[in-house]
């Protein structure tokens, strides 16, 4: 689905976070019993997960359950969240905030990728922290959740795949008839924010005797014209990773990561 973390606001902060923590918990054609039921008599699985940008709900069964598996993914990816569901999010999120701050303990630098994007764009759009405001969190009752699923999570925003299906124009059929009562807003009056490049630095301090430097700067947008210069730029710089972890001949032709790494015996990796 394209939603994610850079369509939240102050306001719903942690939505997304709220999201995944409930997203076993329908009303509509089941509820979250008849849902681990579902996952567990089919022999199949089901995860959901998002980042900055996309959802992803991925699941899978046999043959025969596919059409009960399939209702039940799109309850749980475009159905408002109850009130239950509502308290639910929020304790939840809360013990995420909990368990992240404690595993935090042990490494210094878990948080580099948040903080990276929050120095470059700011408490917005890309720049949203992935768990949310924790300051938010009693914030998220039912009423912001349903409006957040409402403006953001139309069917039109979903790309749906399938592998296995044996008929597709049946499998086709039943998506449309699964999705053609779920009327989100109209798609014209939906405009996401541009992210805007700030820049800047942020330095975190520990006792850790290891140092991570992070360098970036703005690259381009995926619909750009110039995003296959881009990935020939970041391969020919970045294809030397492997080099660091002693992988067979990996990145050896990139001579600014071997010089680096010869040359200084305190650099560990690149």
């Amino acid at each position: 689905m394209d939603v994610g973390t850079r369509d939240e606001s102050m306001e719903t902060s942690g939505a997304m976070l709220a999201l995944k923590n409930t997203y076993l918990k329908t009303l509509k054609h089941t509820n979250e019993t008849i849902n681990y039921g579902m996952i567990q008599m089919s022999g199949g699985d089901m995860t959901m997960d998002y980042d900055q940008e996309r959802t992803y709900f991925k699941g899978h069964c046999i043959e025969y359950d596919v059409t009960d598996m399939f209702q039940m993914m799109v309850d749980c990816a475009l159905e408002p969240r109850s009130v239950m569901a509502a308290n639910v999010a929020m304790s939840k999120n809360q013990k995420s905030h909990d368990l992240h701050k404690h595993l935090s303990k042990y490494d210094p630098f878990s948080n580099n990728q948040d903080m990276l994007l929050r120095t470059a764009y700011g408490y917005n759009t890309i720049g949203m922290p992935r768990l949310g405001l924790e300051n938010n969190i009693t914030n998220l009752d039912a009423r912001v959740m349903q409006q957040f699923m409402m403006d953001n999570i139309t069917p039109k925003k979903c790309l749906i795949v399938a592998s296995g299906v044996k008929s597709h124009r049946e499998y086709v059929d039943l998506v449309r008839e699964r999705l053609g009562e779920l009327h989100g807003v109209p798609e014209h009056e939906y405009q996401r924010k541009g992210a805007e490049y700030i820049g800047g630095e942020y330095r975190t301090w520990t006792e850790s005797p290891q140092t991570n430097i992070s360098l970036a700067w703005e690259s381009v947008p995926w619909k750009s014209s110039d995003v296959p210069a881009f990935y020939i730029m970041q391969t020919l710089i970045g294809s030397a990773t492997a080099f660091s972890s002693g992988g067979p001949g990996k990145g050896m032709y990139c001579r600014a990561i071997t010089n680096l790494m010869q040359q200084y015996d305190f650099v560990d990796s690149a």
